[in-house]
């Protein structure tokens, strides 16, 4: 018997149905009976709030999420629908359209034959009702997992298994916690345990009511894995990530991107600090197809959200590995598998050193930077996104070294560092909150990566 079978009715999912059901109408489709096979509701019945309770005291025989269907449910016409207002209001995504497949009436034919069952049907429509924008960003992510894919030459089957697997990638997110999933909210460390297992989620939901190939199910699961291995929730790397798996991480990551202004400086920038994530060959294809695009002008600015200075943020990563290393050859480290960990922590901790510098952010640290005539915009945007984007992975890896100890001990021993990767330096006061107008032309190749040369 599958795990959502004679299984309580999840308790979110739920909320967010009778939320739905408040707005539109939500019809049971199939007898609801519960374990014994008792009938608690008919076939038929209109979901109102007075059957939450009911729905949510007992166990089902079959999943309650196979049983009720929305009326006007998210379908392939919709999608198709969004799609193609993304590719007509957006520069940067019509260009990565041309440029990695086959045209856009080739992408959009590819959508238009994606098929949903009831069930996902009803998932799809309570994200679109329950987050801003959840379903725009789920028809990004599928549209630019075909194109990835279409770029890998990847057959048709693979194409449809990578469409279908970018529209469904963050359906686990319903099942959730909402409060860990609030737009603002900074997770602490320990509390990405409940949100690291949004991928496995929605390969279960995928693999238990879709009716997909298992690849579909696979690849959802993957699509918060990395190349190099520091991705959630397996840690699996290289080719141990599925090629469809390979093309919704790239989607995803780059989805996040493509709607903001100038979308090419973030990009670089954000590869910048780890290049080894996602494959190189999609990386370049889509670097390739930024640079096609017209520049945007009249950008909204980037605010700075009272990130750290410069000095502050090197002076922190320095800490951050002097506390690694004394923990390495202190008394911490008394297990192996501690001493794998903290190794494999400080690694990717010297990386972002590295990549501190290959951004061009150490010019900052002269006492009298030379910044060269005419780019104090484009420098001020850059840095910006250069230090949030290092800051958020300082964050990421504190998250991975809080959840992946075992331990009490090695709780208690690893905190100071988990601390300090995820937290400001200790007495530093946070950076001032201002907002940084974005140049009206950015050119990447004249921006912070290449202050160093300019300045001798």
């Amino acid at each position: 018997m599958s795990a959502l079978h004679a299984a309580p009715v999840n308790r979110h999912y739920l909320e967010k149905v009778m939320s739905v059901a408040e707005v539109m109408e939500v019809e049971v489709i199939v007898d609801i009976l519960d374990v014994r096979g008792l009938k608690l509701v008919a076939k038929g019945t209109q979901v109102t709030r007075a059957l939450q309770e009911k729905l949510i005291l007992h166990k089902l025989r079959q999943p309650f999420e196979s049983c009720v269907r929305a009326s006007g449910s998210v379908d392939a016409r919709a999608i198709v629908a969004i799609a193609s207002r993304l590719i007509d209001t957006s520069p940067s995504v019509a260009h990565i359209v041309r440029a990695t497949s086959k045209g856009g009436a080739s992408v959009l034919a590819q959508l238009g034959k994606l098929e949903f069952g009831s069930a996902l049907e009803m998932m799809l429509t309570v994200a679109d009702r329950s987050g801003a924008h959840a379903l725009e960003h789920a028809v990004l992510v599928s549209l630019l997992s075909i194109c990835m894919a279409q770029k890998q030459g990847l057959s048709e089957p693979d194409q449809m298994v990578a469409g279908l697997s970018g529209m469904l990638h963050d359906i686990g997110e319903l099942y959730i916690e909402p409060a860990h999933l609030a737009r603002g909210r900074r997770l602490l460390p320990h509390e990405w345990s409940h949100v690291v297992v949004h991928p496995r989620i929605g390969q279960m939901l995928i693999d238990e009511l879709g009716g997909y190939p298992f690849a579909v199910g696979r690849a959802v699961a993957e699509h918060h894995e990395r190349f190099d291995g520091s991705g959630y929730p397996r840690q699996i790397c290289g080719d141990q990530i599925s090629a469809p798996g390979q093309a919704v991480a790239v989607a995803e990551m780059i989805a996040g991107l493509l709607l903001k202004d100038h979308p090419l400086e973030r990009a670089e920038l954000a590869l910048k600090i780890i290049p080894g994530e996602h494959s190189h060959q999609l990386l370049s294809a889509i670097s390739g197809a930024l640079r096609m695009a017209a520049p945007e002008v009249g950008a909204d600015p980037v605010r700075a959200q009272g990130g750290e200075g410069v000095g502050r943020l090197f002076a922190r990563i320095a800490a951050i590995l002097d506390i690694g290393e004394g923990l390495t050859a202190g008394a911490a480290a008394k297990s192996p598998s501690t001493l794998q960990l903290l190794h494999k922590t400080m690694e990717r901790v010297r990386n972002i050193r590295r990549a501190f510098i290959s951004t061009g952010l150490d010019v900052y640290l002269r006492p009298e930077p030379d910044l060269g005539a005419g780019t104090d915009d484009m420098l001020l945007f850059e840095r910006e996104v250069a230090c949030r984007e290092i800051q958020w992975r300082l964050r990421d890896i504190a998250r991975d070294l809080a959840l992946q100890t075992t331990t009490p001990d090695e709780r208690l021993a690893l905190a100071p560092l988990v601390r300090m990767l995820d937290d400001d330096l200790p007495g530093e006061p946070a950076g001032e909150a201002g907002v940084v107008m974005p140049p009206r032309r950015l050119h990447t190749g004249a921006g912070v990566a290449n202050v160093r040369r300019q300045g001798g």
